[in-house]
């Protein structure tokens, strides 16, 4: 699709619109030799002249065209932001449906989602805390974030100045949730993880502890017996999908027996245990993705979380121009939705992101009560949440932002004065809010 554009300004809007049905390859603006073209007020397509009135109408206007051509009604309608259950804070269920042409199906999911938010509670002025692992064994051909990949790599330094970090973090003892990710956290030693553990059990209590131990070929026993001596309740073990000869295109090797004795340890231990998939992988069509739905049949993990493949910058998926099939996604969205229903499994946090594919959604389930508390503060941005360690994110709730560098020689070298900046921002927002 060919488009000309006269608001340059709009370039995002249109393209937003445009991913919903078409790949991004197939996405040019031109000059000239085009096949729709956007004015200020007009849309030009196949002779016809189409107006519009403002930013919201064009993305209407839009759509409606391209799904006349397609063929294809996007269960999202319009929507293309991040985190549509915020926009439950100002509009009804019916208002959505009716604003952006959103799907029945996606309108129950967002009132599913709100359901299960509300039975919990949270205090906005309490503190979560992320600590960023940034090292992993291999990069998957999916992944866009700034790793530090292989064994070289020294992390017992890195972890020692994230015990400094979190010695002389200026946050109060009590908090709500910490987790810890990555990169892949269960890289680490044992012996470094136990000193990570051990500062943070020294210096904070909390309700909920997160340790991301995404690969089973990272994981033993013993590293799962030092998770929980260090208090940690809840782990991820994320083989994104069961079938082997995908996670091998992946570059992310996997053993499923090994896999299996991890999981029956980690259920023996008593930890909370979360599984995530991706929707939309080159080459895993619905038939493929099935046999994932009747292994988590047998094991039901705790929470389950469902990933649209979203394609990013820096990903050999980007450089490849890799991605599933559209159509297959949306069977696998399907039926997910069967097997959740049938397992008891209830929708409790959804955010989407640019670029996913069939325009879907990112949903963690839970079963028997497990909602995870981290999962819905961040993405419903309910409370403040502090990063430690390279490239993490500091948000609070008076809209206050720090990220610390990207790379581990920033981290190191400006390590002071990021810790004064930090604090400096924690002390305001706590004297503003004490009074």
């Amino acid at each position: 699709m060919k488009i000309k554009l006269e608001e340059k300004k709009q370039r995002k809007i249109v393209y937003d619109i445009l991913n919903i049905f078409f790949d991004h390859e197939d996405i040019i603006f031109t000059e000239d030799d085009f096949d729709l073209a956007i004015g200020h007020e007009e849309i030009f397509y196949k002779g016809k002249v189409y107006s519009f009135v403002d930013n919201k109408s064009l993305k209407r206007t839009l759509y409606e065209i391209l799904s006349a051509l397609t063929g294809y009604e996007s269960p999202w309608g319009t929507l293309t932001g991040s985190k549509p259950s915020k926009l439950l804070k100002a509009k009804s269920l019916e208002e959505i449906k009716e604003t952006y042409k959103v799907s029945d199906e996606k309108i129950r999911l967002l009132e599913e989602v709100k359901s299960e938010q509300e039975r919990l509670s949270f205090d906005e002025k309490v503190f979560s805390l992320y600590i960023n692992i940034p090292f992993c064994p291999t990069r998957c051909d999916y992944c866009s974030y700034p790793t530090l990949v292989g064994p070289h790599h020294d992390r017992g330094a890195y972890v020692e100045y994230l015990i400094r970090e979190i010695e002389e973090i200026d946050l109060p003892r009590d908090l709500d949730s910490i987790y810890i990710g990555g990169g892949t956290p269960s890289f680490l030693r044992a012996d470094e993880t136990i000193n990570l553990l051990a500062a943070i059990n020294n210096k904070f209590t909390y309700q909920e502890f997160t340790f991301e131990a995404g690969r089973e070929d990272t994981l033993d026993k013993a590293k799962l017996e030092v998770l929980k001596a260090g208090g940690v309740d809840r782990i991820s073990l994320n083989p994104q999908t069961f079938n082997k000869n995908i996670l091998k295109s992946l570059n992310r090797p996997y053993d499923y027996d090994h896999f299996l004795n991890i999981y029956k340890k980690a259920r023996d231990l008593g930890f909370i245990i979360n599984m995530d998939f991706i929707i939309g992988l080159e080459g895993e069509s619905s038939k493929d993705f099935a046999k994932n739905f009747k292994i988590l049949g047998e094991l039901l993990p705790d929470n389950i979380t469902f990933h649209a493949l979203a394609i990013k910058s820096g990903s050999k998926y980007k450089e490849k121009d890799l991605a599933g099939e559209r159509d297959q996604a949306l069977i696998i969205s399907e039926k997910i939705d069967e097997f959740t229903r049938k397992f008891s499994y209830k929708p409790y946090y959804l955010y989407r992101q640019k670029n996913i594919v069939s325009n879907l959604e990112n949903v963690g389930y839970q079963r028997n009560n497990t909602s995870q508390r981290y999962n819905i503060i961040i993405n419903e941005e309910i409370s403040n949440i502090i990063g430690l360690g390279m490239n993490a994110n500091s948000k609070l709730k008076n809209g206050n932002k720090f990220r610390n560098p990207r790379n581990l020689r920033d981290y190191y070298q400006g390590f002071d004065e990021i810790l004064r900046a930090k604090n400096k921002m924690i002390k305001e927002y706590l004297e503003d809010i004490n009074g």
